[in-house]
């Protein structure tokens, strides 16, 4: 059973207000190279280390503020991280490849030879895989302040004791509150979880399952470490292996396995039926 999930969108223009920074950057090193190293004038210098802090920078920058997105994408940490790994390297080779063509064609230092930079691809590759890893589990000062904020809510909603009306989730820039009854069920990733509704799409939430475990109405139960099933929109439950069973849901999307730690709330799920 599969339905078309619309993720967390993906924001291309958000990495733009970190433009002046990177310039900046790139002024930096540049004036640090002209000043330890003899041969480039300074603008030469500042030059190759712009291209090299632009597409580092923005690279990275962009990645970091699209978190959601790329997290919603992949839905595995091992092929998120893979990917962030290759990506950051890669960008590297790319940086040092074109700071290399500047350098032979544009101020005629040297006969340009592809991939002939030698160690600068390691250097590269390292402080970009530092940086780019840094940036996107630091999820930047306004995502720590917004999780610092959920965090807050989180607490004040485990005093209240009432259990949550809506469930806020991310889209760009904008904060968006899915109705509980609307959400068909919760997947666990990471200190996250995604929230599929019954609109067919799945979005990221900051709130782990331990916590929407505490929090939610009695209309909601745990089938499995990863699931948290809302029972209202449960259309079947199959047998399947060793305990388990399969649970589709309304309006196509997409069924799930419960585990067999969770039989006993399978079989009082079954009575619904």
């Amino acid at each position: 059973m599969n339905t078309s999930i619309h993720s967390t969108q993906l924001d291309l223009k958000a990495a733009n207000r970190f433009l002046p920074h990177i310039v900046l950057v790139g002024i930096g090193i540049g004036t640090a190279n002209y000043v330890m190293n003899d041969g480039l004038n300074w603008i030469q210098s500042c030059i190759q280390s712009l291209s090299t802090s632009f597409i580092i920078g923005y690279t990275l920058v962009f990645i970091g503020l699209n978190r959601n997105w790329f997290i919603s994408y992949f839905n595995a940490k091992g092929k998120l991280y893979l990917f962030l790994f290759i990506a950051f390297f890669l960008v590297a080779v790319l940086a040092t490849e074109i700071e290399h063509l500047i350098r032979s064609l544009v101020f005629q230092r040297q006969p340009f030879q592809p991939f002939s930079a030698g160690k600068m691809y390691v250097f590269n590759g390292i402080i970009s895989l530092i940086l780019g890893f840094s940036f996107f589990q630091s999820y930047f000062p306004k995502n720590r302040d917004t999780k610092q904020d959920n965090h807050e809510d989180d607490i004040n909603l485990l005093d209240s004791g009432e259990p949550m009306t809506s469930v806020p989730v991310k889209q760009g820039e904008t904060i968006l509150l899915i109705p509980i009854d609307d959400i068909v069920y919760f997947e666990a990733f990471d200190n996250y979880s995604f929230v599929y509704s019954n609109s067919g799409e799945k979005k990221l939430c900051d709130y782990s399952l331990l916590f929407l475990e505490k929090r939610l109405n009695k209309n909601f139960s745990r089938v499995h470490r990863k699931y948290i099933v809302n029972e209202t929109h449960i259309k079947k439950i199959k047998p399947h292996l060793n305990g388990r069973y399969v649970i589709e849901f309304d309006n196509g999307i997409t069924a799930i396995t419960s585990s067999k730690s969770y039989s006993t709330t399978i079989r009082k799920l079954i009575k619904i039926e």
